[in-house]
């Protein structure tokens, strides 16, 4: 049961982001402005489908390849059909992804490419989740943590009517496989990466459209002016 409780607090936080979301805007300026701040919340619902999708749903057996298909299906759907991200690394992994996709075809989802030029394409967000991202893979029991005070939103509507946001949120991804001497998780670290890039409301719902991703250090709140 303590374990399972461990996991709850992963909810807890996410409902912790919307507030904190919420506090940003009217700190912005914009308290008043009830449109924006139904934006926010509803990007806050686009941060936490993420962030679930890519934590493992059973950390004591591991996911099934048809769990692990369906979180990559539910990663995607945050995404536009020409979505992209550009991976900043010195791996092999590095690069751009281009266009959604689907995990069980192999032409819209292959493998990556090892194209790893400012040009180049290594395969579409599909090939990043399904091959890349180290929290979708069978072998990795990880959780991906995002701290709401790192976490920033602007929506803005354009002259058309149409909302576009900035989008900045941290991952933080933890191993939880059980620790067999203890029967707890282990809790290391695995990797710290933020997601910095543009959102647009496409047919009424929040997507991304493009973004980068990059290593950042342990998220440390940054002091008050």
């Amino acid at each position: 049961m303590r374990t399972v409780a461990k996991y709850t607090r992963f909810g807890a936080l996410l409902t912790a982001g919307i507030i904190a979301a919420i506090g940003v805007a009217r700190a912005g300026g914009w308290g008043l402005d009830t449109d924006k701040l139904a934006q926010v919340a509803e990007l806050e619902h686009l941060h936490a489908t993420f962030h679930a999708a890519v934590s493992v749903h059973d950390p004591v057996n591991g996911d099934s390849p048809e769990v692990i298909t369906q979180r990559i299906r539910e990663v995607l759907s945050i995404w536009a059909q020409d979505g992209e991200i550009t991976i900043v690394n010195s791996s092999a992994t590095a690069g751009n992804y281009i266009g959604n996709g689907d995990p069980d075809d192999p032409a819209t989802c292959p493998p990556p490419s090892g194209d790893t030029s400012a040009n180049g394409q290594q395969g579409t967000l599909c090939t990043l989740y399904k091959y890349v991202a180290g929290g979708l893979q069978a072998a990795n029991k990880f959780v991906s943590l995002s701290p709401a005070y790192k976490t920033k939103f602007v929506p803005v509507r354009d002259d058309h009517g149409q909302w576009t946001s900035s989008v900045y949120f941290e991952c933080h991804y933890f191993n939880v496989a059980l620790n067999p001497a203890t029967g707890e998780p282990f809790w290391t670290a695995v990797s710290h990466v933020d997601l910095d890039g543009e959102a647009s409301k496409i047919d009424g719902r929040w997507l991304l459209t493009k973004a980068s991703s990059s290593t950042v250090g342990v998220p440390v709140p940054a002091t008050a002016p």
